[in-house]
């Protein structure tokens, strides 16, 4: 049976709640769109500031379709809300709704989808049929067996939507497989390997401490599970282990169809010693599935988003994997999805092959964020890692696959109906350089700021001539974006006269990348700006915390960035007065001369990559951030830029 694919998503939504009241309901409006994709029973989830909800008695949800309000099932968590954008939507396509007071819509608000508490697990139900168990508590090992291999804090069983268990534990050739679960193999603490799948080799183990936030509702249910990677002192001394990592891991059940339902698995770990744990490459570790007994090289169907099998499908890169074989009730299967924003993207899978585990009982396959190179959690840094699994009654095909994974990695957004800082506005975008290195992202960079500018309601006037900056000129704008200007931008004393007056009249100041590179023989540009351009170490990945999650350019970013082939920016002459927004992480960066002379240990192990000033009553921000043209076409770096001009465009002429 050929299932039709469900999209669906929960976070990393562009939304801001429309500050508009409908016509009816006397609620706050706002848009989804659906952007370059087709939707289908499409769930949505967004923020809402909590007085808004609280203020609306049973509040109730309607989709606005020309003068009619048709109730939508929704379900409320908190702040948060969430509905179904029903039937297929179009690509491109734009839907509006309204919150307003009870109704129809709130009475259908019944718990579909629960997650229950049960004698150290949670079942997940929908509509009374079982769906899946997180297992807390350690299970024991069968008679005979080293009880090393005990443990919890996995999935077991993960059932089709037909009932049929997937999910395999304890199999006599691999007793530390358990289900779908998550270790890590090869790694390695002040020196020491330790070993956290094996668990035969008595390096420690992964215990599950607790779960909270375990919720119900008619949409989706889940829960918050906190697991301790445990090191035990060596392979024969078990007795005061030491905690090296935190990790929470998020459950979210969701779009229940009578033949398809999905599972959301998100996982941040936390390294809560004083020294840094090094992820070794290694060909097995991170996610894993194992399944079901009878599926094996005759039985099972594997293909990955890159059309590699089981035959040919190891140790190549994927998107996307699913595999399905015979149950009891005729067919089922699992797709896997890996997030677009994970570690070392699209990443490196693990298969057995054709002929592993002698030709039977051999599916397993993992998502490993660390098979080519390694992955290093810093001293009280966050990772997260963010997988999805639909799983299904029946097959899918490849289109039906990367639906499913288009909908994962690139949701619809919600725009915001409320008046943006930057709404009516208008701004120049300078692009001007000197003698020397241009850089070739610059059309990139004025076509993602355009387009910026169109959907958010603001005027973009790009040009690389200096003859703006003149006073009469320059006040017809309310905001300057320097994107990637280098080396000498003015040509006259007045047009350096005209761009100081314009900030010192509170006028807002954005420069990105090369930037700061610009002027850099004049000390009030350094000011004004933070700094100018010292060096950067080759092109490469590395990680850049995130300092102040409070800021509108921030806000949005998971607590590590893992930026990548990008330049490491290192800028001298720093104004000590800039606000730190994001730090790249100097223990990630190869850069051995930087090591030796500037920055060395300036800042620790971290060098400021953007920041905010607010000199002379206006605002000026800055990214060291994006040196190649991908980067404008990368959500999170445009949702950082638009952040900071939004930011800087607040107290603006």
């Amino acid at each position: 049976m050929q299932i039709l694919p469900r999209l669906t998503f929960f976070s990393g939504l562009l939304f801001s709640l429309g500050a508009l009241l409908a016509q009816s309901g006397g609620g706050p409006t706002f848009t989804v769109d659906s952007g370059p994709y087709e939707r289908m029973e499409t769930l949505v989830c967004t923020e809402l500031p909590d007085t808004m909800l609280d203020r609306l008695s049973n509040p109730a949800l309607y989709e606005i379709r020309g003068n009619d309000r048709v109730p939508v099932r929704m379900q409320r968590e908190g702040s948060q809300l969430c509905w179904t954008l029903t039937g297929k939507t179009p690509a491109n396509t734009k839907r509006r709704y309204v919150l307003g007071g009870a109704g129809t819509a709130g009475a259908a608000n019944v718990e579909q989808v629960q997650a229950r508490r049960v004698d150290g697990r949670v079942e997940f139900a929908a509509a009374g049929r079982p769906l899946l168990t997180y297992q807390r508590d350690a299970v024991p090992v069968p008679a005979g067996v080293d009880p090393i291999f005990s443990r919890g804090g996995f999935i077991h069983p993960l059932r089709s939507p037909s009932g049929d268990t997937l999910t395999r534990i304890q199999p006599s050739d691999h007793y530390h497989h358990y289900g779908v679960w998550n270790p890590w193999t090869h790694t390695e603490f002040e020196g020491r390997e330790l070993d956290f799948w094996n668990l035969v080799r008595g390096h420690g183990t992964v215990v599950a401490e607790g779960v909270d936030a375990v919720k119900s509702g008619p949409l989706r249910a889940g829960l918050t599970a906190t697991h301790a990677y445990m090191a035990f002192p060596d392979s024969a001394v078990r007795e005061g282990a030491r905690q090296l990592l935190d990790e929470q891991l998020e459950l979210r059940v969701h779009s229940v169809e009578e033949k398809a339902y999905q599972v959301d698995y998100t996982t941040t770990q936390r390294n809560v010693t004083d020294q840094p744990f090094v992820v070794k490459a290694y060909r097995y570790q991170g996610f894993g599935f194992r399944a079901r007994p009878d599926w094996d090289d005759e039985t099972a169907r594997l293909l990955t988003s890159g059309g590699k099998n089981k035959a040919d499908g190891n140790a190549t890169r994927a998107r996307w994997m699913m595999v399905d074989g015979p149950t009891d009730s005729g067919r089922s299967g699992i797709l896997f999805l890996s997030h677009p924003d994970n570690y070392d993207s699209p990443q490196t899978i693990r298969i057995w092959p054709v002929g592993a585990n002698g030709g039977k009982e051999n599916v397993f396959v993992n998502f490993n964020p660390a098979q080519e190179i390694d992955y290093r959690l810093r001293p009280d840094g966050q990772y997260r890692l963010k997988y999805r699994m639909v799983v299904y009654d029946g097959t899918l095909d490849s289109l039906a696959a990367e639906r499913y994974w288009q909908d994962f990695a690139h949701p619809p957004q919600v725009i915001r109906e409320e008046i943006s800082p930057l709404d009516g506005k208008r701004v120049l975008l300078y692009t001007r350089n000197g003698k020397g290195y241009v850089h070739e992202n610059i059309p990139a960079s004025v076509a993602a700021i355009e387009k910026l500018g169109a959907t958010h309601g603001f005027t973009v006037v790009s040009t690389e001539d200096p003859t703006y900056f003149s006073g009469d000129r320059l006040s017809e704008f309310d905001l300057l974006v320097f994107s990637n200007t280098n080396n000498d931008i003015f040509d006259t004393p007045a047009q350096h006269e005209a761009f100081r007056a314009y900030l010192e009249g509170g006028g807002g100041f954005v420069a990105i990348h090369s930037a700061i590179g610009s002027e850099r023989d004049w000390p009030y540009f350094w000011r004004v700006i933070g700094g100018t351009f010292f060096r950067h170490p080759k092109r490469q990945d590395f990680d850049v915390a995130v300092i102040d999650a409070d800021h509108p350019s921030t806000d949005f970013l998971p607590p590590t960035w893992h930026i990548r082939d990008e330049e490491c920016y290192y800028i001298k002459q720093l104004n000590p007065a800039m606000h730190v927004l994001l730090a790249a992480d100097l223990s990630t960066v190869d850069d051995p001369e930087g090591k030796a002379g500037y920055p060395g240990d300036t800042f620790g192990t971290s060098f400021p990559t953007s920041w905010y000033l607010t000199n002379h009553g206006g605002r000026q921000w800055y990214t060291a951030l994006g040196h190649r043209s991908e980067h404008y076409s990368d959500p999170l770096y445009l949702r950082h830029i638009l952040g900071g001009m939004e930011w800087a465009a607040r107290q603006s002429n």
